[in-house]
């Protein structure tokens, strides 16, 4: 390993060495996501060395990068993983192992200049067909998080010294746009001409702020979401993928993600097109700031007035690993406003074990005064062998940031896990094993029961990198009122107590040839699903890979049909055919 620098670049360079380099795995081109496929390698560089958040840079032996972002040594996934840094990678395998070159421009990385000569450094190798990981400093298994080899444990890095008289660059970076079109359809008299221009503008406003600017934003080039069939009465979560939005998106991040998040940016520019505006992230000494700014057009086609949309986020950092912060959101139009606020606190102890909190409030114009509040307090106890986490939500029934996602209100939860992970050290076949149970308790505000669930996962790691998983589920649901599952089959108001297993497994993803596959049983609302499916991959190379796949869900829904509940050719509920009658339902998917 060598690390070099100049005026406006940080050069690594490395040698990895492998008695058999004709057997280097190598199969990922495409940019985008994680490299966890081939052989890699992966650079973490804390550039504020606050041991708290850190760049990632995965790459391959072909080169290809793959980076992430992430603070509070917490990597969420895929979140985190939208970042993308601009830097160069140039990859050979020789016959000693394999050679790779990485130049990371300092106009991609934030820094502060004043504290620059010392930073937090990680690296971490992967030797797929060994199933083997290598890292440098090491980092003790008791410190687990979300990446292999403790990448995200910041605050376990060695130090990188020596980097003298560094400046970032001023870096600007100016994106036009354009798009004209006509449409015209058969008995229009005239055709319907469309033409916008508009503007994104990145700056490096200091050394360790950057300014996002925007006018008339076109989201034109932002991949689709995937699809999700909705089989619960509780919103689905589709993540941000519009670039604007992405770089240090985590700093915005407050309460309990894709469940209870106060400012979630997809609410911007989902009925009314956006103007234009800003946002403002980076550092300032021991503070972490997010500032958005965003000015929204009215709908005249569904009647929804614009508005402004401003978020301003804090977080500091309070010891060695602790930190506190605070959120402020407000959505405002002509016609009303909706506010919300709160405070959240984190600490890490230990090696793995953390305590957070947080709260929040939002006020409407002429809203209730009552159940406006949501919050959350966790303990997780954690090391490589054994975890243990209890958590109590309480989210007020008028709980409604108009600028955050609220998957489900009116509810106090009690939540915790359990699990024990032996390693088997001796062992020529099994290397891991995971047995966790996991239960909660869900209740309204008036101390009614709603739900409650409790789940067994025990699973297994074979030393060959296959992986097999049971789940075994007990789950309550009470519905208040009925709700449709698809149109014209509703689930009648009641109690359901229901139960399922389900089995999964997959073979090792690196080899040319792998499988995976899955199947659920048991009982689902007042009736039976049954789910099954899999897949197979044939990498033929790093040009191409064919995967053939297949996925069923069928469910069997018996319902009494003289309900009323069903509409449009299903059946006429007023037809005396039907009365005291039960059917099924069959849905397929």
């Amino acid at each position: 390993m060598r690390v070099a620098y100049d005026d406006g670049t940080i050069y690594f360079g490395m040698i990895m060495f492998d008695s058999e380099p004709d057997r280097i795995m190598r199969s990922i081109l495409h940019r985008e996501g994680r490299i966890d496929k081939d052989d890699s390698f992966i650079i973490a560089l804390d550039t504020y060395h606050d041991r708290r958040s850190a760049y990632i840079f995965e790459l391959n032996p072909l080169g290809t990068q793959g980076d992430a972002h992430f603070t509070n040594e917490e990597l969420v996934f895929p979140d985190d993983w939208m970042w993308e840094g601009v830097y160069e990678s140039d990859a050979r395998i020789t016959d000693r192992g394999w050679e790779l070159e990485v130049a990371i421009p300092l106009t991609t990385i934030r820094f502060d200049p004043a504290n620059v000569e010392t930073m937090g450094i990680a690296f971490y190798r992967s030797i797929r067909r060994k199933n083997e990981e290598v890292t440098w400093p090491h980092i003790p298994l008791a410190y687990t998080g979300k990446m292999q080899g403790g990448m995200d444990q910041a605050s376990q890095f060695g130090t990188l010294t020596g980097l003298e008289g560094l400046r970032p660059g001023r870096h600007v970076e100016v994106k036009p746009f354009g798009i004209l079109g006509s449409q015209k359809r058969t008995g229009d008299e005239e055709a319907t001409v469309t033409d916008e221009v508009g503007l994104d503008v990145k700056w490096s406003v200091t050394p360790s702020l950057t300014a996002d600017l925007t006018l008339n934003t076109d989201f034109a080039q932002v991949e689709s979401d995937n699809v999700q069939i909705n089989l619960t009465r509780f919103g689905l979560f589709y993540p941000e993928k519009r670039e604007f939005f992405l770089e240090r998106s985590e700093l915005f991040q407050f309460g309990n993600s894709r469940e209870t998040e106060v400012f979630f940016s997809r609410r911007i520019g989902l009925t009314n097109d956006i103007i234009g505006g800003g946002r403002l992230t980076g550092q300032a000494g021991p503070f972490s700031i997010g500032f958005l700014n965003l000015q929204t057009d009215d709908n005249a086609a569904d009647d929804i007035s614009g508005a402004n949309n401003t978020v301003l986020r804090l977080r500091g950092d309070v010891g060695p690993r602790a930190t506190v912060g605070g959120i402020i959101t407000n959505h405002q139009n002509s016609e009303t406003y909706n506010r919300a606020a709160g405070l959240d606190l984190r600490y890490r102890f230990l090696s793995s074990s953390s305590f957070g909190a947080w709260f929040s409030k939002t006020w409407e114009e002429d809203g209730p005064e009552e159940g406006t509040a949501g919050g959350y307090v966790g303990l997780q106890l954690r090391n490589d062998r054994f975890s243990f986490t209890t958590d109590y939500t309480n989210i007020g029934e008028n709980f409604r940031p108009a600028l955050g996602f609220v998957r489900r209100r009116d509810m106090v939860r009690y939540g915790g896990t359990a699990s024990w992970t032996p390693r088997f050290e001796e062992s020529t076949w099994a290397r891991q094993a995971s047995f966790q149970f996991v239960g909660k308790y869900i209740e309204g505000q008036d101390g009614a029961r709603q739900s409650d669930e409790a789940i067994f996962y025990p699973s297994l790691t074979f030393q060959n990198g296959n992986y097999v998983l049971v789940g075994l589920t007990h789950h309550w649901e009470r519905l208040e009122a009925p709700f449709s599952i698809r149109p014209g089959v509703v689930i009648p108001a009641g109690d359901y107590p229901y139960n399922y297993a389900g089995i999964l497994f997959r073979t090792n993803d690196s080899r040319v040839l792998s499988a995976r596959g899955v199947t659920h049983k048991g009982e689902f609302w007042s009736g039976d699903w049954f789910q099954y499916g899999g897949a197979v991959t044939w990498k033929t190379g790093p040009h191409l890979e064919l995967t053939g796949s297949f996925d069923r869900k069928e469910i069997d829904l018996f319902l009494v049909l003289n309900t009323g509940y069903f509409q449009g050719d299903l059946m006429d509920p007023h037809d005396e055919r039907w009365v005291n009658r039960a059917g099924v339902i069959k849905l397929s998917s």
